[in-house]
């Protein structure tokens, strides 16, 4: 009986040892410190961010017990499309990116991302996930300001009856006014009347700069591809010289600066009435601001 005893003992004895080496060396994934991420930027998060532009974000993974696995991008809740974004320069090829080598055990990372098109604000997330299924997630709130287009009044014939100016800013036709002194007060361009001052015909069919205001002419081709006040800068900066006088023609585009203010104008209509008595004249514009 004593031998019995004691071999059940030393069994025992071995299984308690092997339990306890096998808890001494496996990590429990429920218990395990996760991964931990944070986020630096230096755009004011409070303003406006230019639409189309690149925001960049310097994205820091620290691992916890176990190594880093990935780290994915998603705006608004979806993956971000890998056409939206770089990392440290470089186009990933998926949305959840893998992280390798020395980068498993900690990185710093800069994600340059491109901003909608459309206005709005927009939550960025970066989730970072370790090999033991634990992530962390941090994320910021930016707020995009694309241009605004407007579609102008009419602007007819400063020499007939109705409004020859045209404010850019809210797209209304302007009136002479009675004041002498600041006649079309408001416009930043004005109709230039017909070819003979006095005359009812023929119709020159052009606008002029007004109230400071200075006229570019522009690539049709940069009407679609706009969707930035930046842009807009950028095109009258690089536009051809200060024009006198323009002659409209539908889908004609011109950059216009008055003071602080910058517009991009496409000609939308252009109507000559055919009379020689009424001056009834006009053109109209889609407006970007």
């Amino acid at each position: 009986m004593k031998k019995i005893f004691g071999f059940w003992n030393l069994m025992l004895l071995v299984t308690g040892s092997l339990f306890i080496v096998s808890c001494g060396t496996d990590e429990d994934p429920i218990t395990s410190k996760g991964p931990t991420a944070t986020e630096t930027h230096t755009f004011d998060a409070t303003a406006n961010q230019d639409a189309g532009a690149k925001i960049e974000f310097t994205v820091k993974g620290v691992k916890g017990d176990a190594e880093l696995k990935s780290i994915t991008v998603k705006e608004d809740g979806v993956n971000l499309d890998v056409t939206r974004f770089t990392v440290d320069g470089a186009t990933p090829s998926s949305s959840a990116i893998l992280i390798l080598g020395a980068d498993k055990q900690g990185f710093s990372k800069v994600f340059a991302i491109t901003a909608p098109t459309v206005s709005g604000t927009y939550k960025y997330e970066f989730v970072l996930a370790d090999d033991n299924a634990k992530s962390n997630t941090v994320s910021i709130e930016v707020k995009v300001k694309a241009v605004e287009t407007i579609t102008s009044e009419k602007m007819y014939n400063y020499l007939g009856p109705l409004a020859g100016g045209l404010d850019l800013l809210t797209g209304k036709a302007v009136v002479k006014g009675s004041d002498a002194n600041n006649e079309w007060g408001s416009a930043h361009i004005r109709d230039n009347g017909n070819d003979v001052v006095g005359s009812t015909y023929p119709w020159k069919g052009e606008f002029i700069p007004w109230k400071g205001s200075v006229v570019r002419s522009v690539a049709l081709s940069s009407w679609e591809t706009t969707v930035s006040s930046k842009q807009i800068v950028a095109l009258f900066d690089g536009g051809t010289s200060d024009l006198a006088s323009a002659k409209m023609k539908v889908g004609d585009v011109y950059a216009v600066k008055n003071g602080t203010n910058y517009f991009l104008i496409k000609v939308k209509e252009v109507s000559d009435d055919g009379s020689a008595t009424k001056n009834d004249d006009f053109s109209s514009f889609e407006i970007k601001q």
